[in-house]
């Protein structure tokens, strides 16, 4: 993986993909340290670029991740169904893969894309946000929202140390469903995170996460955009969703200061 971008506060350690979060003594944590460790197995034996029908990793998936980008031929995007975005599994080929590095189906295991900016929005009290020099295709993958990959007890209790001391939560509950059942994986880029960390929460975002997994069983939470981003455009996604009937329940939240046509005037707020 290649990432050349840095932080500027010293406060905060540059992290290309996400970590463990601290050590604890719990069922959970150890669950965490395993799929680490841990490697997916199922690989292809394809000598170059994967093919649908002859690579096992997309014989699998029954279909392919990405496709190349028509304008670019040293871009690809994701393989769009009907010009949405799939809700499909992705699975990128890993490290017991024979196909090259110039397979079709590596993508965000590479990094970042090029001609990312850290600067201040336009709106001051926004603070910081994360703004592309070029064009952005539809489909494309940006970076990846990586920090430490926590439990769900610590994440709750960083939550409401932000909260007392008045600071920016930055912790993001990606919540998925399989065979009936409910993952949560919690990752939290505030102190060891890459540049992910600076993107703003929008009620109309250009952008969105999709869950990509590449060797372990963890995900890598995988930015892609979700319409076409003009250059110098700030890149946001949506921090998730809440019920705004009661306005009581918004006490706790913060303001949404994304300035959109359909803003829901407050930011997104979860309790675990």
């Amino acid at each position: 993986m290649i990432d050349n971008y840095t932080h500027e506060n010293n406060n905060i350690i540059y992290v290309i993909e996400s970590i463990p979060g601290p050590k604890e003594s719990s069922q959970e944590y150890d669950e965490i340290i395993n799929n680490f460790n841990s490697q997916l197995t199922d690989h292809c034996l394809c000598q170059q670029s994967c093919l649908k029908n002859e690579c096992r990793c997309l014989e699998k998936l029954k279909t392919t991740n990405y496709v190349p980008y028509i304008k670019n031929k040293h871009m690809s995007v994701l393989n769009l169904d009907n010009g949405e975005l799939s809700s499909n599994i992705i699975i990128e080929c890993n490290d017991l893969c024979s196909c090259s590095n110039e397979c079709g189906n590596r993508v965000v295991q590479k990094g970042p894309i090029e001609g990312l900016n850290i600067k201040k929005c336009q709106d001051e009290a926004k603070g910081l946000g994360l703004f592309s020099e070029c064009h952005l295709p539809k489909g494309m993958f940006v970076c990846e929202y990586a920090g430490e990959v926590i439990t769900k007890s610590e994440a709750i209790m960083r939550h409401q140390m932000n909260a007392a001391q008045n600071k920016m939560n930055y912790i993001l509950c990606l919540q998925e469903h399989s065979a009936g059942n409910l993952l949560q994986w919690f990752v939290d880029p505030s102190k060891f995170g890459n540049i992910g960390r600076y993107i703003n929460h929008s009620c109309e975002p250009n952008c969105c996460i999709i869950p990509v997994r590449v060797n372990t069983p963890i995900p890598k939470l995988a930015i892609f955009t979700c319409s076409d981003i003009l250059p110098n455009t700030e890149i946001t996604f949506d921090y998730g969703s809440f019920n705004n009937d009661n306005i009581s329940e918004n006490i706790n939240r913060s303001k949404c200061l994304c300035n959109s046509k359909n803003c829901m005037e407050w930011m997104p707020y979860h309790v675990y």
